[in-house]
């Protein structure tokens, strides 16, 4: 056989190894588009607002993450501190779960909800304007339920809300007084119960959490819960 067709012969002929390489790139992509759909649908999903008259505090996200969203439920994801942070903080008296969140506003007078409804895999995902759009929602939410307390977990969410620096987390000077009078709502900041967020510490952010219990009893001194 002439040198020409014999090496025409051989560039033809593909390796069993390069088929199930395909065969591999194939099935990637498929994975990959199911999670994409997936997502979109938990992205789609929110989180539902915990609420209840009379509050002791309003716990404010900036939005559901994406394990929240699949399992309906605050703060659900896996490495979030939040849950355990809570159950040492002297606001509840047991271990507390994220599926204790539904039985909270009634049994502990803490409720629940986020900035952004809209869940994603990374709270850098929103733009800008769609979480400033949160911010007249929130503050109706604030007024209805009179929480003693409003607290955003996150120094970030804070700053997007005031529009200005946070330079202290804890109690801000920010109050927000109720339309029916008698009282007020003062702001608390704390850092992200996030576990990506290791600028501090599970411990640290009890401690925070302890803080937010002692002022919410300061509140409840000024402003008796009416239930």
């Amino acid at each position: 056989m002439p040198p020409n067709r014999r090496l025409k012969k051989e560039t033809t002929e593909i390796s069993p190894y390069f088929h199930d390489v395909k065969k591999e790139e194939i099935n990637t992509e498929q994975e990959d588009i199911k999670i994409e759909q997936e997502e979109k649908v938990l992205t789609e999903q929110p989180v539902p607002d915990l609420l209840a008259e009379d509050l002791k505090v309003l716990f404010v996200g900036i939005n559901p993450g994406l394990a929240s969203a699949a399992r309906r439920h605050h703060y659900a994801g896996p490495t979030n501190h939040f849950w355990p942070c809570l159950s040492e903080s002297g606001l509840v008296d047991r271990k507390v779960v994220y599926t204790d969140d539904v039985n909270l506003p009634a049994e502990y007078h803490l409720g629940f909800t986020n900035l952004t409804a809209r869940a994603s895999r990374r709270s850098t995902d929103l733009t800008l304007a769609e979480q400033r759009e949160g911010i007249p929602v929130l503050n109706s939410k604030i007024e209805k339920f009179r929480p003693r307390v409003a607290c955003f977990i996150g120094k970030g969410i804070y700053e997007i809300y005031s529009n200005k620096k946070c330079k202290v987390m804890g109690l801000q000077d920010q109050v927000i007084p109720w339309p029916t009078g008698g009282g007020e709502t003062v702001i608390f900041v704390m850092p992200s119960t996030s576990g990506i967020v290791t600028a501090y510490k599970k411990a640290d952010k009890t401690k925070f959490l302890q803080e937010l219990n002692k002022i919410i009893e300061e509140q409840v001194s000024k402003y008796p819960l009416t239930e």
